[in-house]
Parts: C-alpha cells; structure tokens; sequence
C-alpha cells in the first residue's frame, strides 16, 4: 500500500471584486450624501425665505406717489423756498427723455427689458467685469431691484436683506408694469446734491427741467446713480466727465446711440450749476421769511405734508423789498460796528398796512450764522415807541392834542417797590408841554402822568386793539416801553394808525394748494375796526411831527411819512417804527445778549435805517397822502415863535372836530348849492346816493354813483354785515368830477349770499362842513 501524500498548506486564491462595483458603492453614497445635503440646504433655504417673506414690508408704498418737495413762492410767482426732506419733484415718464431713460437702463440694468426683476446672467456678468478690471465698474441689482431697496429696505449689506430685496424684486414684478417700475425708479433714485428724482436732478445740476436734457447731461446724471458722493461734489467733475463717457460707451455698444453721437456728446463741454446743493429745509431767498411760515405750515397740514406732500406755497413777499430789506439790515450794522457803537444784530419788518401782507423780513444780519428770527420771535423792549398807545388811548377819551401836560418832577408810591421817580432822557423838565409837542420829543413824565391818569389796563386794551400781542404788565412804568414785544407786532400796531383805525392781521401766505394743484386754502385778511377813524389820523398826524421836528428827524424820506423813534435804558434796543398809507416799517437793533450800545438812540440808527429802507422800497412808488376823515379839521398854527412874539414856522395841525383848544376861526366859504335829489338812491343835506336804491338786491361787483356839489371832497365807507361780526371792507376817497359827480365799481373778496352792505358817502366842504348818505342794499 502506498504512503498517503501529505496535504497542501497552498490555498487557492479568491476571484478579485470587479472594480466598478467599489465605485458604484462610492457614488451611492456620495449621491446619498449630496443628496440629504441638497435636501438640508433646500429645506434651510426655504426655512430662511418663508422667514424672510413673514418680515417683508407693507407694498402699499408702491402705489403711492413718492415724497415730493413743498415750494415756496414770493407774491410775483418766484420761486423763493424748497421745503423737503428729500428733494423731489414728481414727472411721469412721458415727460423724461428717452435719451435719459436709456442711459439710465444702460449702464444700471441692460436687460431691464428682458428679465422678471432678478437678473442672474446679469449678475454674473457684473462680477466678472469687476473682477477683471479690479473696480467697480457695473452692479449686480437690477432696476427693479434697487427700486425695492429704495423704496422698502435700507443700505445694510446682510443676507437677510438681500433675500429681502429679490422676494420684493419679484413682487414687484408681479404688479407692476416695466414702464411702471421704470417711471417710479426714475422718480425715486439719489442722484447728490440733496437731489432726488431725475427732475430736481436736473434742476439742481443743470438749472432746467427734466424734459429739456440732451444726451450729454442725461449721460452725466444716469453716471451718477452708482456713486453720487463719488461723482456728483463739483470737485469731482472730471471723474463723473469720465463715468459719462462709460455711460455713452454703454448706450453706443446696446444700439441706443451711434458712435458719432457718443463722441460728440462726450466732448460737449457741460455747464453745471456750481452754487451750494439746496439742502433740507433752506430758504432759497430770504430764508428768515421762510422761518416765520414753517411753523404755521406744519401746524396747520402737519409735518409729514409739509415736507413730502408737494405743497404749493404762495406767499406775500415781495422779492425786490426783501433784497433791499437784508442789505439795509446787514449793512448797516457793520457800519454801526465799524463806527465802534457796539451794534451786532438788528431786524426789520415791512407790511402793507390795507392788506396785512408781510412785504419783508429780515430776522438778522446773516441766516447762515444765526436763523435765530429776531423780527419775530424776540422780544424787546420797545421804549418811546409805546408812547403812541397812551396818547391814542388820550385821543379816545376826548383829550386834546393841544392838552397842556405837566414836565416836571414827579414820584410814585410802588407797593413792595418803593418810590418811583421816573425821568427824562436828557434829564431835563420843560414844564407844561402841550401833548403833541411832548410825544415829538418823547417827554417821559408827561407819558407816565398820562398813563396814572388813563390806567394802565385802558392803555393796555388799546394796544391789544390796534395789534400788540405780547404779554404787557399794568404798571406805570409800560408809558417807558418796558414791556417786550416784537418787531412784527409793532409794525402791525402802526398799520392801523396808517389805514385810519383798520386792523388788518399780519398774514405771509395768500394761497396754498396740493400737490395735485387742489386749492387747500385761500387766505382772506382778517380785517376790524380798532379805533375811529379820526382817532387814528390825528395820531398820525402828531407822527408826521416826530419826523418833521422832533426826535425822527433823520427819518426824512421826502413823502408823506409818520413814526416813532424809541431807545431803552443803557441803550439796549433801539427803535425807530414808521409808516406811510401803503407801508408800516419797524426797524430795531441791538444786541443778543441784551448788552448795551455805544449811545445808540432810536433817532440815529435805526431812523436811519428806516428812511435808506423807504427810499428804496418806494423808489418807483408814487408818495401817497393819507387821507383826513370827516369828522377831522385842520388848521394853520404857529409851531416856532420868533424873539419879538411873531413866529418864525408854521405847519398845519389835524382836530378831532371840537377838539382844538383855543378852536381857531374855520376858513368862510361860499355856501355850495344843493346836489340834485334822487326817488330811488338816498339824499342827505349835501349828497345824494343815486345807485344803486336803498334795500337794493345786488350782485357783486356793482356801481355805486352819486352827487355832491362841485369843489367838495367825498370819501366812501361800505361794512358788510350778516357774517359773525361786521367788517369794514372798504373805505377810500372818491374822485369827483367836475359837476360834483361820482361814480365807484365795488367789489367784494368776502361775498356771500345774504351778505348785507351799509354805504356810506360822507362829503366835505372846503369850510369843513360835513354831510353824510347811506344806503342798505344785499347780496344776491
């Protein structure tokens, strides 16, 4: 038997595993892996949208018109002020240049046309350009896109907000049209300069509107949207010259423009606006004038309107006076301080006293250093120049102006106080002063004895009457001027006695519409009898005085013209307030700080101020005279005796009529025929109304004609009653014709249906004789 063989430790070896089946495996899970990181990053992703969308705005914006800026305009269509928070002004796209809407397109969003509010291809050509060239050269946000940033989002640089900006895009899209997105994007975009909008773009650039831009400034301003604090300061002009020319580089390669056209408009030479951007809320001119209306504005329409709603503002102003006003304020103060009289500010105010209408304003000397309004919101004391109040007060309680007061020392028990002994300003004491003679020399005592004698609170209802507002303490030490007011007040105050006792509210703003041209409010003066007509011409005629030989004398402006000079202790304010029948004038000066000036008086700066401001404001006005009441007469007195008791100067004095003391002997005059008599109108002693009849149905405007006898004066007073309170809506003197007739056309801005109106027709003979008409007849 054969020996068995051993077994063999050699094992067979295995078959390999195919290669393909190890990368299969591979494959699978990283398809497994790709797969549930798709799945993660999907369902993050969609996490992140749906919270983002939750957070989006409101986009009701997008179908309300953008902010737009308020204007400002003076009384002759000007425009004087832009009020805004962004300054915009609102223009549909039919209105925009082509050239300009493609420029814009060009060089923001190529494809604004072709893409559904994110533009991915865009995109990515955008950051291939910039990062070949290294710079910024083109943005990734479509139109659309900026316009939901502009409109909905702020310039933070997150991913929430960028998600943000493409779900609006989106939007957008949905509900907008593309001419739609393009007009509001054009309307809203920031261009510098305080500019928003492609019209005040325009403006502010170029000094014209929008629709007349050529190819070479509407290349200029689309260059400026990526950049406008790089590109749009004026010292930057050469590297927006050469954004420009990518911008027509852009519109020549997209087909908008020919080459040639690209050429010739880069080389136009551009002629830019170089005056400082109208930022905020800045007057464009006279900025104190602005400063007085805002408040009011925001007041009345709201902040929020004001500076977004497009407001149409028109004003009183009066653009000629306002420049003469400023250079009067601003040069006469530095002419005062060089001549070392310690003067740093001064204001004035200017107001047609038959209107109310503010003509002017001027707060201070210069509105960049100080918008302080000192012609409005200070107040000081006015001194001397309150001393009319108590003599008109006088006036009304039958005091002559002949009136002897006494000058002479005088003391006042003060309870808590002690004595007070009042004084003049040159320390002297004159006696007995007759009252007109004492208010031309602004006598102090015999103005505080008439005060103890009227009361303060008599004095003080006066004042409010006739236009002071300020708060006005009752003590005997108001007849020196020791109560605040403001220089607006006291130019109101002294149009009243300018239009023979009408008290017309001081008013800046004659109409204002909205942005769509609808007419919010037409301003009516607000017009009362404050004090009887001779009262007040008697005053003025006493003022005239202070000009002519009293302490006004440098207010001489060769017309008639009445005012008062008015200087406190130490020389704090100076005053001087004036007015002629078609302006009231204050003037002040002073210091801030309330400290003293080098002997400064109302009689020398700012009657001087006053006289160089009416000069030229009335330069090409013809002098008015104001005109006497009825029930006043005028007679020739001696106003400077001479040494041996003849008198040297004479002037011609007005009475409230039985007033003079001693009544000198009325001028004889022939006694005037009777005028003819009417059965329909009204005859009166020496006037007759012939139209229109007594109780008369009428229509406004509508003839008024009558008869007085020939060589007499006729002056018409018409009130209108049947509203709250009765208004005297017209009183002026009527030209007669050689036969004694007259005729006057009557039309009234405050009619209303039912409206009653009393017309009066008072005529004046040459011997002072009155005779006095009226008829009643109604609106229809």
């Amino acid at each position: 038997m054969e020996p068995s063989r051993p077994r063999s430790t050699r094992r067979t070896p295995r078959r390999p595993a195919r290669q393909g089946q190890t990368w299969a495996r591979w494959l699978l899970v990283f398809s497994v892996a790709v797969a549930a990181a798709t799945g993660l990053a999907f369902i993050t992703v969609a996490a992140v949208i749906a919270s983002v969308r939750n957070s989006l705005p409101d986009l009701s914006a997008l179908y309300r018109p953008p902010s737009q800026t308020s204007r400002v305009y003076a009384a002759n269509g000007e425009l004087i002020a832009s009020l805004y928070q962004e300054n915009r002004a609102y223009v549909p796209l039919a209105q925009i240049p082509q050239v300009l809407q493609q420029a814009v397109i060009a060089i923001e969003d190529e494809r604004f046309y072709h893409h559904r509010g994110v533009d991915l291809r865009g995109t990515a050509r955008a950051a291939w350009r910039n990062l070949t060239r290294q710079a910024v050269v083109e943005g990734g946000s479509t139109i659309t896109q900026q316009l939901a940033r502009n409109l909905f989002l702020t310039q933070e640089r997150t991913l929430e907000r960028k998600v943000q900006e493409v779900l609006l895009a989106i939007e957008i899209e949905r509900r907008l049209t593309k001419d739609e997105i393009l007009e509001r994007y054009l309307n809203e975009v920031y261009f510098g300069r305080g500019a928003y909008g492609v019209e005040m773009a325009s403006r502010v650039f170029f000094g014209k509107g929008v629709r007349d831009l050529g190819l070479p400034g509407a290349a200029y301003l689309a260059g400026l949207i990526q950049a406008p604090s790089r590109y749009a300061p004026p010292e930057r002009f050469e590297a927006a010259k050469r954004r420009q020319r990518q911008v027509l580089a852009q519109m020549r390669d997209l087909g908008f423009i020919t080459p040639r056209q690209a050429e010739e408009a880069g080389r136009v030479r551009l002629a830019l606006r170089t005056g400082p951007a109208n930022l905020g809320m800045t007057g464009i001119r006279a900025p104190y004038f602005v400063s007085y209306l805002i408040p009011f504005l925001v007041q009345r329409y709201g902040e929020e309107t004001v500076y977004k709603g497009g407001l149409r503002i028109y004003t009183t102003l009066d653009v000629t006076m306002q420049r003469i006003a400023q250079e009067t304020i601003t040069r006469g103060v530095a002419e005062a301080r060089a001549a070392g009289l310690r003067i740093s500010q001064g204001a004035l105010v200017a107001i047609d006293p038959r209107t109310g209408h503010i003509k002017a304003m001027v707060g201070g000397t210069d509105f960049q250093t100080s918008q302080f309004n000192r012609a409005w919101q200070a107040r000081r004391q006015p001194g001397s120049a309150f001393k009319p109040f108590i003599y008109v007060a006088a006036l009304e309680a039958g005091v002559s102006p002949d009136q002897p007061l006494l000058d002479r020392p005088v003391e006042y028990r003060i309870a808590g106080f002690g004595y007070w002994r009042p004084k003049n300003y040159d320390g002297t004491y004159w006696g007995s002063v007759p009252l007109r003679r004492a208010l031309e020399h602004s006598r102090n005592i015999p103005a505080v004895r008439m005060l103890a004698e009227l009361g303060p609170q008599t004095v003080i209802a006066t004042a409010r009457r006739i236009g002071i507002r300020s708060t006005l303490q009752p003590n005997l030490s108001l007849a020196l001027g020791t109560s605040e007011v403001t220089p607006l007040e006291m130019a109101s105050a002294y149009g009243t006695l300018a239009t023979n006792g009408i008290y017309t509210q001081p008013m800046a703003i004659t109409r204002v519409l909205d942005a769509s041209g609808r007419v919010l409010e037409d301003v009516i003066p607000e017009r009362r009898v404050a004090l009887a007509p001779e009262v007040a011409y008697v005053m003025t005629d006493i003022l005239r005085g202070v000009i002519a030989r009293g302490t006004g004398r440098a207010a001489e402006i060769g017309r008639p013209a009445a005012g008062k000079t008015g200087t406190t202790d130490d020389y704090r304010n100076a005053w001087f307030v004036g007015y002629t029948p078609n302006l009231s004038v204050a003037v002040w000066v002073g210091n801030d700080d309330n400290t003293p000036m080098n002997r400064v008086t109302g009689g020398t700066v700012p009657a001087r101020l006053w006289a160089r401001f009416m000069r030229a404001a009335l330069h090409n006005v013809a002098p008015l005279h104001f005109e006497r009441p009825a029930n006043v007469v005028e007679y020739r007195v001696c106003v400077r005796q001479s040494d041996d008791g003849g008198c040297e100067a004479y002037a011609t004095h007005a009475y409230i009529r039985g007033t003079a003391t001693p009544a000198p002997p009325p001028v004889q005059s022939p006694t005037p025929a009777p005028p003819q008599s009417s059965d329909n109108g009204a005859v009166v002693g020496q006037v007759a109304i012939l139209r229109p009849p007594n109780g008369a149905v009428v229509a406004s405007p509508f003839v008024i004609e009558g008869r007085v006898p020939p060589g007499w004066t006729a002056r018409l007073v018409i009130v209108m009653e049947g509203g709250p309170i009765a208004i005297r809506v017209t009183e002026t003197s009527l030209p007669v014709g050689p036969d004694g007739g007259f005729g006057y056309t009557f039309e009234s801005s405050l009619r209303f249906s039912g409206a009653r109106y009393v017309i009066t027709v008072t005529t004046t003979g040459p011997d002072g004789t009155t005779s006095t008409a009226t008829v009643t007849v109604t609106e229809r």
